[in-house]
């Protein structure tokens, strides 16, 4: 699916009803080189990041957990890009 939207003169975009129901409220935007990327969040964001590293909150900091977790949306979004 793909659809156009504006910003208004605030800086807001509205994404479409569909896109919504299907992906959610809550969106990470990640910035690449070329574009941006939005990435659904999920409803728990400590539930989408366990997801994303599993065990690796026992021996690491919250620091070098956020750095993979914007690694890995940053290469989702360039991975769904090439499909």
């Amino acid at each position: 699916m793909s659809k156009t939207a504006e910003a208004d003169d605030r800086g807001r975009i509205v994404i479409p009803h569909e896109i919504r129901e299907k992906h959610g409220d809550r969106y990470r935007v990640v910035e690449l080189k070329d574009r941006i990327e939005l990435i659904p969040l999920k409803e728990d964001p400590i539930e989408g990041l366990r997801d994303a590293v599993g065990d690796a909150f026992d021996e690491k900091s919250i620091e070098e957990i956020k750095q993979e977790s914007r690694e890995a949306a940053q290469e989702d979004a360039i991975n769904e890009a090439s499909k």
